[in-house]
């Protein structure tokens, strides 16, 4: 089913910051370690990478604005991985296999000569890079001295790397006993809008609802276009507005409802909801140089972890980064105003828990062209 377009009922009656009041990211991290697997050799290493003059110029406006929107998500992160893994995740994993698939892998046909190599940007818990592995052990390929494919995850927090280290090593332990390629996996931490990566590097790169959390999501697809080879995909997801995300309206309209939307000292930033737009989501990679360029809705996407408002509140205060400093930002009568008609809003809309939050999200997907 291709997205076309959404009508923003909602939006009329909130402020910009109340349509930055959803933000979630998905990131990933470890720490340096080897693991070796029957039939597969499999080097993981992280190599941290510290931000430089020059890479914070990279995201930072003029007014400042970009620095501390920046510092506030990695903040946020830090402390948030936890809750973010265990709420999002068995939502978030949901657009994996379309985000691979129209990313562009895995290929049919590998080029034996070379790896294959993909990039997670904004790889979070590891959801993305366990997806990947798990599909490239699969492949009937012919075993070659060096590994024929190369994973790296990317995020801006330690946290999530180490997070996804530890889910990787587990995966890999389990499939020790399975016919395996050999994979070389890389951990860096770095920033998305400036990517630490030579130009032409990449086969595949996939964000799983990073974009979302750019304050320069532009530079993120133009440092993509970069780093890609000739006639290597691009692929990201980005959640539909909240007039269709449940979860985002409940908080949404609550907060603008009963509480303070407009906190003081929240950092401006990007609308949440922009890449929920299909025409606008394939206008930004084509004015890029981006080709072969498409939107896919996932419509049936259901948030199953959350049974109750309550939990709904308690993630969105643990487990984001925008959203988490508006809750922050209220006073202790507007906060459990808000919990109370969150709890309120879930009841009416899935009759009490009988059913699932509706939380459809968007994948979009480019081509860098072959001749460039």
């Amino acid at each position: 089913v291709f997205y076309t377009t959404y009508i923003p009922t909602v939006a009329t009656t909130m402020t910009p910051k109340m349509l930055l009041a959803a933000a979630f990211v998905q990131r990933q991290h470890c720490h340096s370690c080897h693991s070796f697997v029957k039939h597969a050799v499999v080097s993981c290493r992280t190599r941290a990478m510290t931000i430089s003059s020059s890479d914070s110029d990279a995201i930072v406006n003029s007014a400042g604005e970009g620095k501390r929107f920046f510092e506030m998500e990695q903040r946020n992160w830090e402390q948030g991985f936890a809750a973010y893994d265990e709420g999002f995740g068995p939502l978030t994993r949901q657009t994996i296999p379309t985000l691979l698939s129209d990313g562009g892998f895995s290929p049919p046909n590998i080029d034996d000569d070379r790896q294959f190599k993909f990039l997670d940007v904004a790889t979070g818990p590891g959801f993305v890079l366990t997806a990947a592995i798990d599909a490239a052990m699969k492949l009937d390929l012919p075993e070659e001295p060096s590994s024929n494919f190369q994973f790296t995850g990317l995020d801006i927090t330690q946290n999530f790397l180490q997070m996804a280290n530890q889910r990787i090593n587990a995966q890999l332990q389990e499939q020790q006993h399975k016919q395996q390629q050999q994979v070389t996996i890389d951990f860096v931490e770095g920033s998305a809008e400036s990517l630490p990566f030579d130009d032409g590097s990449f086969d595949s790169i996939v964000c799983n609802f990073g974009i979302l959390h750019f304050f320069h999501p532009d530079r993120f697809l133009s440092e993509s276009y970069r780093v890609l080879r000739p006639g290597g995909r691009l692929s990201f997801s980005a959640w539909a507005p909240p007039t269709r995300t449940e979860g985002f309206r409940i908080a949404l309209e609550s907060i603008a409802e009963v509480g303070n939307p407009n906190v003081e000292g929240l950092p401006d930033g990007p609308n949440f909801f922009d890449f929920g737009d299909s025409n606008q989501a394939t206008n930004a990679l084509k004015e890029i140089g981006f080709v072969d360029t498409r939107s896919v809705e996932l419509s049936e996407m259901k948030w199953t972890s959350i049974k109750n408002g309550s939990e709904l509140y308690d993630v969105l205060l643990q487990g984001t980064s925008r959203t988490r400093e508006i809750l922050l930002g209220q006073t202790e009568e507007d906060s459990a105003a808000i919990a109370s008609l969150m709890i309120q809003k879930y009841d009416a809309i899935t009759d009490s828990g009988k059913r699932s939050l509706a939380m459809p999200a968007l994948i979009t997907s480019g081509c860098k062209p072959t001749s460039v």
